[in-house]
């Protein structure tokens, strides 16, 4: 199979930018498919690192371009990228990655995009021949006939706001969780003396729910994200106008790569308490390839990845997240790493992936009637 992978406009595909929850499902995208061995020809910008997992990287944006809109990049930083689409970065990114897919398109390719309708113009100007998918899709803007959705409630829920009170459903949509690479993280038995919050410091990411929470339990709580306008003594300003008081927090900036790893293995708990329908939360997920539980709330995505009283706690009541609290210690730190492992690692999450591609392969045959004989189970439906 032959896929024709866009990246994003504001930061570059590479192993050490983390900072971007979408450019990191680029990169190990690139890497699943890769390892497979299927082609795939990625399309970002100057500096990527692909070269081990691409038959081509094409640079259709270059450094400078990237630094007149966005300022000298650092790796770390999560840039505040335009999400309407239209800035001219997009139209540039969507022109040129069209005009070079196709220079390079061949008949029954995957073209497959991130950002939903940001890249509608690039679809509509590679046109026939190839097939769109959204492969990743935890945003609202989606369009393509052929989706994969990062949880069953996300997909459900655009069911429902682009349909009708009573949707159908659709046989090429499907789920396949966000993925990880458990190198990534770093798995420890015994915990620090601190819990842990991972987020935008914003109050729908319910970062005033784990404040709250530690401070009724005298709790050292560590808090890292962007939104951070200032810190003065124990006060901690967000971006938002809310104030976070208290001698127990700590803020430590925005963290990525071995210090984000380490502060996830280290923390007695990650509290994850979105309040808006989360997509995936993949702050959850990191935390549980380190081995820490996760406290979140009870829906979005989180009935999905949160194993309630096994892998973490889903609460509802600041009642339940003090209980969570007290009782994470109790957990399995050892079944927590390895379910997650199990679930949601690259190199399981590529075989549902290559399933997927199979199905839409067999559209340019027998199509939905396709058979094959050497099936032996349903991936995407098995889980660990």
């Amino acid at each position: 199979m032959r896929f024709h992978v866009v990246a994003l406009p504001h930061t570059q595909t590479h192993p050490k930018h983390s900072a971007c929850a979408f450019t990191t499902k680029v990169l190990h995208f690139c890497q699943m498919m890769g390892s497979l061995g299927h082609e795939v020809f990625h399309y970002g910008a100057e500096g990527s690192q692909v070269n081990d997992c691409c038959v081509e990287d094409v640079a259709v944006l270059s450094v400078a371009e990237q630094e007149g809109w966005f300022g000298k990049f650092d790796p770390d930083a999560l840039y505040d990228c335009d999400w309407s689409g239209q800035a001219p970065y997009w139209r540039l990114l969507n022109e040129r990655a069209a005009a070079e897919i196709n220079k390079r398109k061949q008949p029954g390719d995957f073209l497959c995009i991130i950002m939903g309708t940001m890249n509608l113009p690039l679809v509509r100007a590679v046109g026939d021949g190839v097939l769109t998918v959204e492969y990743g899709i935890g945003y609202n803007g989606t369009f393509a006939n052929f989706r994969v959705f990062e949880s069953y409630a996300h997909m459900h829920k655009i069911w429902g706001a682009q349909g009708s009170y009573d949707p159908d459903g659709k046989f090429y949509d499907v789920v396949i969780p966000n993925y990880l690479n458990p190198a990534d993280y770093q798995y420890r038995k015994e915990p620090g003396d601190y819990y842990l919050y991972i987020g935008r410091l914003i109050q729908r990411k319910g970062i005033h729910v784990a404040v709250e929470t530690c401070k009724r339990l005298g709790a050292k709580l560590v808090i890292a994200g962007q939104g951070c306008a200032k810190v003065e003594g124990n006060r901690i300003y967000a971006t938002d106008g809310a104030v976070y008081e208290g001698d127990n927090l700590e803020y430590v900036g925005c963290v990525t790569g071995a210090r984000r790893a380490s502060l996830y293995g280290q923390a007695i708990a990650t509290f994850v308490p979105t309040l808006y329908v989360e997509p995936f939360g993949t702050v959850a997920v990191e935390s549980q390839m380190a081995g820490t539980p996760a406290i979140t709330t009870d829906w979005g995505a989180f009935p999905e990845t949160v194993e309630h009283g096994k892998t973490g706690f889903r609460c509802r009541t600041l009642d339940h997240f003090l209980f969570a609290a007290r009782n994470a210690r109790s957990l399995d730190r050892e079944y927590i790493h390895r379910r997650a492992v199990a679930n949601y690692s690259m190199d399981r999450i590529r075989w549902r992936y290559q399933e997927y591609f199979q199905m839409l392969s067999d559209l340019r045959a027998r199509g939905w009637y396709a058979e094959h004989d050497d099936r032996t189970q349903l991936d995407w439906l098995t889980p660990a």
